[in-house]
């Protein structure tokens, strides 16, 4: 029975045996460490402040060496400002006795209180019917007498800590003994809870962080409970290494399937120079065996999975090099196919890896069910017009490793580029591109098939090849633009031990191929006012255009194939397009009373077609058909709150789409949104994905989403879920169920000290 199904149906009993430990680990273990880093502040000797201080009346003993004064006080000295009603100041030992109203602010801190006793160069004293508030965590430190040990510590016999504003917070927590350390932790015995003037949850000890700096301690555990996994527990611990790496370790207690470490190391050296490095290993309790009380843990996708040591290790690198090199290194490498599948959630799963490989790197991970990985270490250096890259491609094809099936996975060992940028030869008009290319393909298993079929032959071997590209953009009178081309290709091959289709076995071979073409095009243009709130002119540019490709039909047959450059298809066809774009402009005043124009593209739209002129020698019927699908591209976002995307193909001949995919995102001002996605391929797939995000109050966010394969009339995924957004804390809860998995996830963040439970 699922998790979801228990918490709507089980009795109470159920949720507090299944809640119980969450708050027991909640008041016990409450810690986290800020990963947010900020400048160090300049040391500043307290001995050498020279303090001023002013108020309306102001009398001195000199036999004392003290200053009495009243009204208005204020002592200023370095980044210390002291006001109250009435001070007693010892200008010989610099204590202070404050007394109504009075307000000390150190920094970005501030104290506030009835009275104080506090010496200025140690920052130490007493604070009787104080507030103590930290502006970095916006951390409010309430207390009867609160004692200030030193210049970032405090310590309480009865107090409260919150974060919210207010004599009536929405949370705060009471304790005896409390003691604070700032860029440390805080610390609290007999702890209660209060939501409001409710006391919620009790706890014997309570810690909590009051770090404004990158330091090392526990991060916020994350919490869920799913069928798959049981109840799941993940600690991560953060280490500040240096102010140029860190690392993070993650240990997670997933009931039903056993103890899951993790490490994650990164580093910085340079603007470019810099790494990721993620490892996860899970000692799982539960194996795909075939028997019936395995079932729930197999995926039709994969094959029997039988071992319990798991593990995936990724990471990414950029470096730079002696004489002008960078070098790029990814890392993909995983246990078996079923590993992304389950943990695709969670501080170290698939997803949030996607997505930090991709924000610190602009470069993803393959897809979490590929079960083939790609592995690379590139050497590269760009010039003003030049290029050149070394590359090694490994792709480690999960299912063969972990079958031990033959494994023809074509491999690149290396890969050399040297590519040039469009140059323009001298004052001829003429521009030059060169694309050139040396590439060593490796297989473990080789199996040689090309007497039968080229494509199926599994050899290893060597391939060189040129391209040259010259394109001529002139003007046809002075309305059209025509850009005539030709290009130029040189392949040759060297394999080991392969025979072609007529029996030949000779090791080198060679290709040589050209094509024609040209493009023609004009562009018309009429502006429209439109005196609407976002523009008041709106410019309709059609761009009409036919271009023209030929390519020779040339035998290769007799070629090795290792990939699609092996196998370039014949041309002969014309294209028509006609893509409409629309800008609007608006007007404004700027504050010289000059007029300044802003533009914005409200969308494009690009309708095409190809028609085939060749004889296609392998299908006699396409000579009845030449033409292709009717292509359509649009880009459309006319306002704020509305965003369209189609790309579609349509049959001139079936009348019948054979790919359709439609997406609508339309938002309104106070954060509602609805998204739809569509997916249509013939004969492929059908589905349909929408999402609800509904903000029923100004903090209070409910959200729906569903994913549906038409095709099989199923449900792929739904999630559900609110998310509750105050000042001083927030909360989410979101139930998840696919044909895998059902999963409740929930987040509290208490702001200033932190998060708990799954993001």
């Amino acid at each position: 029975m699922g998790s979801i199904f228990l918490f709507k149906n089980r009795q109470s009993g159920y949720l507090r045996e299944m809640f119980l430990p969450v708050i027991r680990i909640f008041c016990c273990c409450l810690m986290l460490f800020s990963g947010v880093s900020s400048a160090a502040t300049p040391f500043e000797d307290p001995e050498a402040v020279v303090w001023n201080l002013s108020a309306d009346t102001v009398a001195y003993d000199r036999h004392t060496d003290v200053y009495t004064a009243q009204t208005h006080v204020v002592i200023t000295g370095g980044k210390t400002r002291l006001e109250a009603d009435y001070v007693e100041f010892s200008n010989a030992t610099k204590d202070v006795l404050a007394r109504g109203h009075v307000k000390m602010i150190s920094g970005g801190d501030v104290i506030s209180c009835n009275t104080m006793q506090v010496n200025l160069i140690t920052e130490t004293g007493l604070i009787d019917q104080g507030t103590v508030f930290i502006q970095e965590n916006h951390l409010y430190i309430h207390g009867e007498q609160i004692r200030k040990t030193g210049k970032f510590t405090y310590d309480a016999q009865k107090g409260s800590i919150t974060s919210c504003d207010g004599d009536t917070p929405d949370w705060k927590i009471t304790g005896r003994d409390v003691k604070v350390t700032i860029e440390g932790y805080g610390f609290a015995k007999d702890t209660v809870f209060w939501a409001r003037n409710m006391p919620a949850l009790y706890s014997p000890f309570l810690a909590f962080p009051v770090k404004t700096q990158r330091q090392s301690g526990l991060l916020m555990p994350e919490i869920s409970t799913s069928d798959r996994q049981g109840f799941v527990y993940e600690q991560p611990f953060f280490w500040a290494i240096s102010p140029e790496s860190d690392a993070t370790f993650y240990t997670g207690y997933l009931s039903d399937r056993g103890l899951k470490i993790g490490a994650e190391y990164r580093y910085v050296i340079d603007d470019v120079s810099k790494g990721i490095w993620q490892m996860d290993f899970l000692s799982d309790d539960k194996t795909d065996d075939g028997t019936s009380a395995t079932k729930d843990y197999r995926f039709e996708s994969t094959p029997q999975r039988t071992n319990t040591d798991r593990y995936w290790l990724r990471g990414k690198s950029n470096q730079t090099m002696p004489l002008g090199f960078s070098a790029r290194l990814d890392v993909d490498v995983v246990s078996d196919p079923d590993y992304l599948l389950e943990f695709r959630d969670g501080p170290s799963g698939y997803n949030t890896s996607e997505r930090i490989f991709e924000d610190e790197f602009g470069r993803d991970l393959d897809e979490y069910n590929d079960k083939v990985r790609k592995n690379s270490l590139a050497l590269y250096r760009t010039w003003n017009n030049f290029s050149l890259n070394f590359q090694t491609l490994w792709y480690d094809d999960v299912i063969a490793r972990r079958t031990g099936i033959d494994d023809t996975t074509l491999q690149t060992l290396p890969s050399i580029e040297f590519d040039s940028s469009r140059l323009n030869i001298g004052n001829t008009g003429i521009y030059y591109k060169l694309d050139s290319e040396f590439r060593s393909f490796f297989r473990q298993d080789t199996i040689d098939t090309a007497t039968r079929q080229r494509k199926t032959a599994k050899v290893n071997g060597q391939r060189m090849d040129i391209y040259h590209r010259f394109d001529y953009p002139t003007r046809l009178g002075r309305a059209f633009s025509f850009e005539p081309f030709m290009g130029l290709r040189g392949t040759a091959y060297h394999t080991d031990s392969y025979t072609d289709i007529h029996g030949e076995d000779d090791p080198f071979r060679f290709r040589g191929l050209y094509e024609l073409g040209g493009d023609l095009s004009t562009r018309l243009n009429r502006v429209f006012t439109a005196d609407t709130g976002f523009s008041d002119k709106i410019m309709h540019q059609i761009t009409p255009g036919i271009s023209y490709h030929f390519l020779p039909y040339e035998e290769q047959e007799d070629l090795p194939y290792f990939d699609a450059l092996d196998d370039i298809e014949e041309t002969n066809k014309l294209t028509w397009s006609v893509t409409n774009r629309f800008i609007a402009r608006k007007s404004v005043a700027g504050p010289d009373d000059t007029i300044r124009n802003n533009y914005r593209e409200l969308g494009w739209i690009k309708l095409f077609q190809d028609y085939s002129i060749k004889d296609d020698r392998d299908n006699l019927e396409a000579e009845d058909r030449p033409w292709s699908d009717i292509k359509l591209d649009a880009r459309v976002y006319p306002f704020s709150f509305l965003s369209l995307r189609t790309d579609l193909a349509w049959s001139p001949y079936n009348y019948h789409f054979n790919a359709l995919n439609l997406n609508t995102t339309v938002t309104t001002p106070r954060g509602d949104a609805v998204t739809t996605a569509y997916r249509y391929e013939l004969d492929t797939r059908e589905s349909w994905y929408t999402r609800f995000d509904l903000r029923i109050t100004r903090s209070l966010t409910g959200y729906h989403s569903f994913e549906k394969d038409l095709d099989r009339d199923t449900t792929i995924e739904t999630r559900t879920g609110i998310r509750l957004n105050s000042a001083c804390w927030a909360m989410g809860l979101e139930l998840q169920e696919s044909d895998l998995d059902r999963r409740i996830a929930f987040m509290i963040n208490l702001k200033g000290i932190g998060e708990f439970g799954s993001q």
